[in-house]
């Protein structure tokens, strides 16, 4: 069980605000290595069935030689489209549901937690799917030449 301070109002616009910049944040530091991740996920062997990149850390610099700083961030615009929404409805609409399912008290049965959490991350899911396959396919796109 958890409480909320009384007297607070809910301010669903600066939920959403701060998980946006907190969703921007995250997907600019990582994004190198999802980027990464991704290439090495799909990479195809060669002709003698040599492997193109040997690990994560030969992929990166096998990514920034070929395509310098920004190619590390070849998809990033898409992914910040698709994480900005999924952070904003998940974390805000989280705190929504938890504010919604909350005695007058402020108190919050774990029940209304799991609920709240189970809610936003279906309405997050049905949002941002799309957005996902998008991110992929521009993130693979560098390396097959595309």
């Amino acid at each position: 069980m958890t409480t909320r301070p009384a007297g607070n109002e809910f301010n669903l616009g600066v939920k959403f605000g701060n998980a946006a910049v907190a969703g921007i944040t995250g997907v600019t530091i990582n994004f190198p290595v999802d980027l990464c991740k991704t290439r090495l996920q799909n990479a195809e062997t060669g002709p003698n069935g040599e492997k193109i990149y040997k690990s994560l850390l030969d992929c990166a610099k096998k990514t920034y030689k070929a395509e310098g700083f920004f190619g590390m961030y070849r998809g990033w615009a898409v992914n910040t489209l698709l994480i900005t929404p999924e952070k904003c409805i998940k974390l805000g609409l989280n705190d929504l549901f938890c504010h919604h399912f909350g005695g007058k008290d402020g108190t919050l049965q774990w029940y209304g937690r799991l609920s709240a959490g189970g809610l936003a991350g279906a309405c997050q899911i049905i949002v941002t799917t799309p957005m996902e396959l998008l991110k992929i396919q521009l993130q693979d796109a560098g390396r097959s030449g595309n």
